[in-house]
Parts: structure tokens; C-alpha cells; sequence
């Protein structure tokens, strides 16, 4: 028991005997703190809660929300909204910078929440911002409020859409059908002339040969005769080799009509079979009753930064800096003794 109060003692006259030091190290730190507390920017954090709304079968009693808030989460940080945010308000942030100040996720435990989060170092951005994606998601679930309470229009819509693409696909298939019919055409006036073209020419080719073994002994007259003949092959060979070249271009277009007319068909078949499924499952959610999306907690300015704690920031370094000044003191006497 001795033994421990004079070490004791010991601290105490180490810690008396270096307080100038420990006493020093302390008002630095506490200072330099203050200081730097001082001159960091604030953060001021804006918060919003929204409950989303309901779509309830009045037969069944079913009650589902009009989005999932994982669903509404992902929107509303998604980088299009983060974009337009940062276009409208005239922000110096780039997209990913703008996703470290813009926080918004499905309250734990509750379904149906959604808890908006913005942390900017100007109080009034920061409000305007949570109320630009506040506002974004109520319109978001107004407009499928609309869709869903406005019925009849809708399925009109859809009805209107499925007869556009059906007079489309009939258009596509009669004019696929139509220039494929007069591209076989050419293809067969062509196949038919060339035969023709191709003995005429070897006939000709064959009457030069004869005459040009005897063209010492040819007059005047087969002279020009022959001559007649080489322009007359060469006209001819000219017309072959255009025609093979139209033959070629021919059957390549018809390569890429058909392509080109296949790929549109088939997407607007998958349109069509995607709007006819819409319209199906609309028709089948009736009678609905809706109730729309509400703010639960509405943004306002906040009056205090959330950072920097500047009176805990002094704080904790000021315990910090008497441990470490302890410390300090204890290491000078021990390399005092040593020495």
C-alpha cells in the first residue's frame, strides 16, 4: 500500500515539476483547435420524410404502394435528377461529388418511408435542394395517380397506340412486299437479257477473229465493217458488265430491305405485345382507390451547421493534449534520469 502511494507522489511531482510543459502543450492544441474549427466551412444538413401512397383493391381490400421506396430511393438519387439539380441551381460539383451531399433511402422497418437527406455548406441550397427532390417524387406518384384514376383515357391511349403500330406492321409487310416484288422483277428483265447479251457478244467477238485472220486481204468496205463490229462489241460489253454490276446492287438491296424491315417489324411486335400486356393489367386493377404521396416531415432551414462541433472539437483535443503532455512529461524525466 506504500509502496503505491509513493508512486503516486511520484506522478504528481513529475506532473508539478513539467506542468509548464504539459501546460504548454495544452494551450497550443486548444488554440490551434479553436482556429482550425473557425476557418472549416459549416455543413448544414436538411432532412425530409415522405410517406408514399397507396393503391387499394376495393374488392380485395389490397393495399400495395404506388413504388417501392427502394424504387422511389433509386430515382431520386439516380444521376439524371442529380444532374438536373445540379443545372438548375448553377452548382460547382461534379455528378459524383453531388451523390457524397444527397442522401436518400428507405426509412428502417417502415415500407412505405422515404427519408430525404441534403448536406451542403449553404443552409439555403441545402433547403432548396431537398425540396427540389421532395417535390420530384410527389409529382412522380401524381402522374401514376393520374394514369390510374384517369381509366378510360389511358386505355384509350393504349387502344389508339395498338392500332397505330398494327397499320405500321401492315404498311411494313405490304411495301416489304410491293419493292421485293419489283426488285424481282428487274432481277428477272436482267436474267433475261443476259443470256441474249452474252451470245450476242460472243458472236460478234467470233466475226472480229474471222475477219481479223484475213486482214491483209480485207477491202475498204470490211475494213469499216470490222471496225463496226469493235464498237459494236464494245457497246455491248459495256451494257453486260452494267447489268451484272444492277444485278449485284439488286440482290444486295433486297439483303438490306429485308433486313432493315425484319428489325423494325420485330421491335414493334415487342412494342405491341408490351402495350397490349399494359393494357390487360390495367383493365384487371379495377376498382382502385388511390391515396396520394405526403411529406411527413417537411425541410426547413436549419439555424446550426451540423459540422464542425467547434466547442466538442476543443474538447477533445483538450483531453487529447493533456494526455499527450503527460506523456511527454514522463518521457523527458525518464531520458533525465537515463542521462
Amino acid at each position: 500500500m506504500e509502496e503505491k502511494e509513493v508512486d503516486l507522489r511520484d506522478y504528481l511531482r513529475i506532473i508539478r515539476k513539467r506542468k509548464k510543459v504539459i501546460l504548454l502543450i495544452f494551450i497550443i492544441a486548444v488554440i490551434s483547435s479553436g482556429i482550425i474549427s473557425l476557418f472549416l466551412p459549416p455543413t448544414y444538413r436538411v432532412t425530409s420524410i415522405l410517406r408514399i401512397g397507396k393503391i387499394i383493391d376495393v374488392e380485395t381490400l389490397q393495399r400495395t404502394p404506388i413504388e417501392s421506396s427502394i424504387a422511389a430511393s433509386e430515382f431520386l438519387k439516380g444521376p439524371g435528377i442529380l444532374t438536373e439539380i445540379i443545372k438548375n441551381f448553377k452548382l460547382p460539383y461534379t455528378l459524383e461529388k453531388m451523390k457524397e451531399k444527397v442522401f436518400v433511402e428507405p426509412v428502417r422497418e417502415a415500407e412505405d418511408l422515404v427519408q430525404i437527406r441534403v448536406e451542403m455548406n449553404d443552409s439555403k441550397v441545402a433547403l432548396n435542394v431537398a425540396n427540389y427532390l421532395t417535390n420530384k417524387l410527389l409529382e412522380r406518384h401524381k402522374g401514376i395517380k393520374t394514369l390510374y384514376e384517369n381509366k378510360e383515357k389511358l386505355l384509350t391511349r393504349y387502344d389508339e397506340r395498338i392500332s397505330d403500330i398494327q397499320k405500321e406492321l401492315s404498311e411494313i409487310k405490304k411495301t416489304k412486299e410491293e419493292i421485293l416484288a419489283q426488285y424481282d422483277q428487274k432481277i428477272k428483265d436482267i436474267n433475261k437479257e443476259l443470256p441474249t447479251l452474252k451470245n450476242d457478244i460472243s458472236r460478234t467477238k467470233k466475226r472480229i477473229e474471222e475477219m481479223t485472220k484475213k486482214s491483209e486481204s480485207l477491202s475498204q468496205a470490211e475494213s469499216q465493217i470490222l471496225v463496226g463490229y469493235m464498237g459494236d462489241l464494245k457497246g455491248k460489253q459495256e451494257r453486260y458488265d452494267n447489268l451484272m454490276k444492277e444485278l449485284r446492287d439488286l440482290e444486295l438491296a433486297k439483303i438490306e430491305l429485308k433486313k432493315s424491315k425484319d428489325e423494325r417489324y420485330d421491335k414493334l411486335m415487342k412494342e405491341l405485345r408490351d402495350t397490349e400486356f399494359s393494357k390487360t393489367e390495367l383493365e384487371r386493377r379495377d376498382p382502385l382507390k388511390m391515396y396520394p404521396t405526403e411529406v411527413i416531415v417537411s425541410p426547413y432551414e436549419p439555424e446550426k451547421p451540423i459540422r464542425p462541433r467547434k466547442l466538442l472539437n476543443i474538447l477533445v483535443t483538450a483531453v487529447i493534449s493533456l494526455i499527450v503532455g503527460v506523456g511527454i512529461a514522463f518521457s523527458l524525466e525518464y531520458f533525465e534520469k537515463e542521462e
